[in-house]
């Protein structure tokens, strides 16, 4: 199996939300001139060496870790410098490309440094088996690769131009385990943001810049899951009972938001899973 592919993309790729013109893994970087871009988004990952970007009358250096994110029809050159450079590559597009390219925090060309470079490479290598497939099975396990692959890309974007990496989910994920350690229990912000030593203040930052919502809106929707997973199994518990073990003893408040949530009452929504469940 060749290191790098490049598809024959059709009007019928060209319909679906996610496909592939190209991609590459070890791949020994030429240089690339392209006065008036290209038609598709590209992504470059830089393994090793080193390089140089020439975009919007700015020249910047590639190095290894860095990835280059070039939007379609952006002019462009990029080159190996002092050596070669090792990169993996993919070339893709589709209609929902830039909105989720948005949702990401990716709104320009330019070079970024991802969290996890190792995961962009496995992601990329993991496109290039395809090339294997019968045209038809290409299209649509392409499409899917390239989702993965942006799932991928979002979960070690850092949105932080400036480089802060306090806004990770790494940073706040023993706050988000003890939430859910002591989904029973009665516990206020400040005992959250002592799980990861911040104040307060600063955890609510922390917590709305990496999960776009508030903690209480996330515990919440954590005891209100857990909540139905009781409901559900055990057909018998009062649901009294059960606001107290989902974290709320005030029975009506958990009612009040179970129903803003779920459209039902935490009795309506058990009969109406045991009569699916019969």
């Amino acid at each position: 199996m060749k290191n790098w592919l490049f598809l024959n993309v059709t009007n019928h790729e060209k319909k679906l939300p996610y496909y592939i013109y190209g991609a590459g893994a070890d791949y020994d970087q030429e240089n690339v001139h392209r006065p008036e871009g290209c038609p598709w988004f590209q992504l470059n990952t830089c393994q090793s060496g080193n390089g140089i970007l020439k975009m919007n009358k700015k020249e910047m250096k590639i190095s290894e870790g860095d990835s280059l994110i070039i939007y379609p029809d952006v002019p462009h050159e990029y080159y190996p410098h002092n050596g070669k450079m090792i990169v993996s590559w993919i070339a893709f597009d589709g209609f929902q490309v830039g909105s989720m390219f948005n949702s990401i925090g990716i709104s320009k060309s330019g070079i970024y440094r991802l969290i996890n470079d190792r995961e962009i490479h496995k992601s990329i290598k993991e496109i290039l088996p395809i090339q294997n497939l019968s045209f038809h099975d290409q299209s649509y396990e392409g499409s899917r690769l390239v989702y993965s692959f942006l799932l991928t890309l979002m979960k070690n974007f850092n949105s932080d131009e400036k480089g802060k990496s306090d806004c990770t989910i790494e940073k706040i994920t023993p706050a988000l385990e003890y939430m859910k350690a002591n989904i029973s229990q009665p516990i206020t912000i400040e005992d959250i943001a002592d799980s990861i030593n911040v104040t307060p203040q600063h955890f609510c930052l922390l917590f709305k810049g990496t999960l776009n919502q508030r903690p209480f809106e996330y515990l919440n929707s954590l005891r209100i899951n857990h909540s139905k997973h009781l409901l559900l199994n055990n057909q018998d518990m009062p649901v009294q009972e059960i606001s107290r073990l989902s974290g709320y003893p005030n029975h009506s408040y958990f009612c009040q938001l179970f129903k803003s949530g779920e459209r039902l009452t935490p009795v309506e929504f058990r009969k109406l899973y045991r009569q699916n469940n019969n």
